[in-house]
């Protein structure tokens, strides 16, 4: 749908293996904090944030910003390596089955009070609660208990080994939380973490203010804050950034970005991502309860026509699996070619439906400009197979509800990808995933091979698995993947600092300038 990812999410060598043993770090805390401008940063986007509960958060600007403001137990570094975060060195028990985290200390909220081992303890405790309905409950499935012996200390034990729990913990849906806002139920209701931007104003719809946080534990923000401005379209905001009015633009459309080449105001910065397009199926609901039909989509949406004619050739075609370090025929297991119209009609045919039907099909708007484009695409595609899909252009803050409780039967939709399989996937294909619902479809099959694949470090074995994962999604085809495309990111020719990540993170706003 969107996200989901990110999070602070690992980009593409992050370590994944949960070995025993102990990781230490950390560097010391940035004491720099004079050099570069002491500007606010204008951000310009098309999206707003939909919720303050950074587990609940499943829209990409919405983690974008609370990655801002909150803090993890874990980090990454530029290269996707895990560092430490508000955990200075984790320690794991020889048998795999345990975690035991050094907290930093002298560590305060925004609000005042210090961070200790029971806002930890609170914050995932939470997250574990059913009555949370957290996205992110999935990735502490295999968490038995979390103890804080003392107030700098905090102990997970885990039922199985788990080779992706560290990363998970990096992730913004895993933010840690005050313990006495959580005890409030205000945590949803004013943004309180420890990171380096404090929550100021929103003007939702229209505009959200953060301010540095000058004692953050990592060094204060080499700017006075960040302004995100909401601009309704991307041809808005190439023309604001031509106007010098946003210190950095962020688009998806590449035909925006032909008229940018000699822009003295400003460098276009072309970035590949992770996340990951796909026509989702509700594999529960009508002619969709067939394999067959599911298969027969999948095989007549024609992906390189996509992509020439939505992102000018400017993607890549990806099968289930995103990740960089897990590479596979993206159609195995589809029985067909890329576009293959007469496989599918066979296929409808033989499952009953060689006149075809209509599909209720859901649109977000206001996330990415590409999406009724690409959606009109599939439309064409499918109609010469008979199938109809009927468009519902959708604000997000309409769209991610009817998304979350699987309210259509198909959604073209933009997912956060991972580096790690298991973390990409068993929020929605686990028994008890926490987004089971969107998904589509359960079976058994592809709830066991994310569980062997998360409960092995080798990584052989987990290449051979994570394979036959691919391959099983394929099979079932409960969605029709489609491709990984660019982020474009107009950047003010005065902004310094900034770089983009595959995972279209923002944190790295925090070091940015103006000159």
């Amino acid at each position: 749908m969107t996200r989901i990812p990110a999070r602070r999410w690992g980009v593409a060598t992050a370590i994944l293996a949960l070995g025993a043993g102990a990781v230490a770090c950390s560097p010391s805390p940035s004491s720099d904090t004079k050099s570069g401008s002491k500007a606010e940063l204008v951000v310009a986007r098309t999206a707003d944030v939909d919720v303050l509960d950074p587990a609940r958060a499943t829209a990409f600007a919405t983690n974008q910003t609370l990655a801002l403001v909150y803090d993890q137990l874990v980090d990454t570094d530029a290269s996707g390596k895990l560092v430490p975060g508000l955990a200075t060195k984790w320690t794991v028990g020889d048998d795999g089955k345990s975690v035991t985290f050094a907290l930093r200390t002298g560590v305060k909220f925004h609000h005042g009070q210090a961070f200790t081992s029971a806002d930890a303890k609170a914050t995932l405790d939470r997250i574990r609660d059913p009555k949370t309905a957290s996205v992110d409950a999935s990735y502490l499935a295999n968490v038995s208990a979390v103890d804080a012996p003392d107030a700098h200390t905090l102990k997970l034990t885990l039922k199985q080994p788990d080779a992706s729990l560290l990363t998970a913990l990096s992730y913004t849906g895993t933010s840690i939380l005050s313990a006495a806002d959580i005890k409030a139920g205000t945590v949803d209701k004013k943004p309180d973490g420890t990171g380096p931007y404090q929550w100021k104003t929103w003007k939702q719809g229209q505009q959200l203010d953060l301010t540095a946080n000058k004692h953050y534990w990592g060094g204060a923000p080499k700017n006075a804050g960040v302004q995100f401005r909401v601009i309704p379209d991307e041809a808005s905001i190439v023309s604001g950034m031509k106007a010098g009015s946003f210190s950095l633009g962020i688009v998806s459309d590449p035909a925006l970005t032909k008229q940018l080449t000699s822009n003295k105001r400003m460098k276009l910065v072309a970035n590949p991502t992770l996340d990951y397009h796909v026509l989702q199926l509700n594999g529960r609901r009508g002619p969709l309860k067939k394999q067959a039909v599911r298969q027969a989509i999948g095989c007549a949406v024609n992906r390189k026509d996509a992509i020439d004619t939505v992102y000018f050739g400017q993607a890549k075609q990806t099968g289930p699996i995103v990740s960089p370090a897990y590479s596979y025929d993206p159609l195995a297991g589809l029985g067909c070619t890329d576009g293959d119209t007469a496989a599918a009609k066979k296929m409808l045919a033989k499952a009953g439906y060689a006149k075809g039907f209509h599909l209720k099909t859901i649109v977000m708007t206001g996330q990415y400009s590409t999406s009724t484009n690409l959606a009109q695409v599939l439309q064409a595609q499918l109609k010469k197979v008979n199938i109809t899909l009927d468009l519902d252009r959708q604000q997000t803050n309409v769209y991610v509800p009817n998304w979350s409780k699987a309210n259509f039967d198909a959604a073209v939709a933009l997912n956060g990808g991972s580096t790690d399989p298991y973390l990409q996937y068993n929020r929605y294909f686990t028994t008890d995933g926490s987004l089971k619902v969107p998904a589509g479809l359960a079976d058994k099959k592809l709830d066991s091979l994310l569980r062997q694949g998360n409960a092995t470090t080798d990584e052989a074995t987990r290449k051979q698995v994570f394979g036959d994962l691919s391959k099983q999604l394929n099979i079932d085809s409960p969605w029709v993947w489609l491709f990984r495309n660019q982020t474009y990111y107009l950047q003010a020719n005065n902004l310094t600092g900034f770089t983009a990540t595959p995972s279209d993170s923002l944190e790295n706003l925090r070091v940015a300038g103006l000159s």
